[in-house]
This record gives structure tokens, C-alpha cells and sequence, in this order.
């Protein structure tokens, strides 16, 4: 696959990401969002924690724009997992956090289809490692659907578990 189809599929998944989280905010409001499983995220830690990654890789777009390649890339907590208090994930409100998502994506796919090819072979130091900005979109995407298909599985657990305690209620 040549680079720039590479460019073009990136992109599309980047846009199919954000359809997803559109999705979301419909049966968000039905499901105990703030509740973590055993060992696990809640939902809304899992949203905060795509909203937190693309909005460091649009935030390292905005400086390499400004400073040119005189970034260090260790500097941005871009695939930091969010943990949140249960207070602080009480604070929270999905809607407006789903928004959120949904607009800075929006903001991400233009700024990136606005980008030339030579921009997606810019390479940073990570760790030692050589990283390229296409690397970077690459795993934030891969991360993205990791923790969609999570918040997709709690959303079916919960529902399974709603219509399995209706279903008890209504034997008695």
C-alpha cells in the first residue's frame, strides 16, 4: 500500500472514530457510565481517555506548527490512561465530554487533511525509538478502537444485566 492511500485510510478511520462516539450519545444516558468493572475503566474514564490522547496529538500539531521540530515529544502525555476519583468521575458529564470528543476530532481530521504528505514522515525520538507523525495517528487510531470496543462491550454487559434483573422481576 503506497503512502498516500495509507493517508487516505487513516483518515477515514480517523472520521469513522468520530461516528462512533456520535453513536455513543445515544445510549450513553442508559447505562451506569461512571461504574468501574473489577480491575477495569469505567466508560467515562475511557472516553476521557480518547479525548486526552487526541487532544495531546493536537496540541503537538499546533506546537510543531509554531516551533517547528524543536519539540520533544516526551514532554506530551498523549497514550496517558486517565484515572479518575469517584468524585471526580461524578463531576463529569458524558453529553458535554461526548461533544467534546466529537469537536476535537472534528478540529483533528481537518488539520490533518489540510497537512502535506511530507508532514506524515516527520520523525521524533520517543523513548530512543524513532517515531513518525504517521506512527503516532497510527496507534492513537488502534488505542481509539480498543477503547470503543471496551465502552461497546460495558454498554451490552449493562443492558444484558438491565433485561436479565427485568426479566427476574417479572417471574415473582
Amino acid at each position: 500500500m503506497n503512502e498516500q492511500q495509507q493517508l487516505n485510510d487513516l483518515i477515514s478511520d480517523i472520521e469513522y472514530l468520530q461516528y462512533e462516539a456520535q453513536s455513543l450519545s445515544n445510549v450513553i444516558e442508559s447505562v451506569p457510565y461512571s461504574e468501574k468493572p473489577l480491575g477495569g475503566e469505567s466508560i467515562i474514564e475511557n472516553l476521557m481517555s480518547v479525548h486526552s490522547a487526541q487532544s495531546s496529538i493536537l496540541e503537538i500539531f499546533n506546537d510543531l506548527d509554531e516551533k517547528g521540530m524543536d519539540i520533544d515529544i516526551n514532554n506530551y502525555s498523549v497514550f496517558d490512561r486517565v484515572e479518575l476519583t469517584e468524585q471526580e468521575i461524578g463531576d463529569q458529564n458524558v453529553k458535554d465530554l461526548i461533544q467534546e470528543i466529537e469537536k476535537t476530532r472534528s478540529s483533528l481530521t481537518k488539520i490533518i487533511s489540510d497537512k502535506p504528505q511530507a508532514f506524515f514522515s516527520l520523525e521524533f525520538e520517543e523513548e530512543n525509538s524513532p517515531v513518525t507523525v504517521l506512527d503516532l495517528l497510527l496507534e492513537m487510531v488502534q488505542r481509539e478502537r480498543n477503547s470503543l470496543k471496551e465502552i461497546a462491550n460495558l454498554v451490552l454487559t449493562y443492558q444484558k444485566d438491565r433485561q436479565f434483573q427485568r426479566e427476574i422481576s417479572g417471574k415473582k
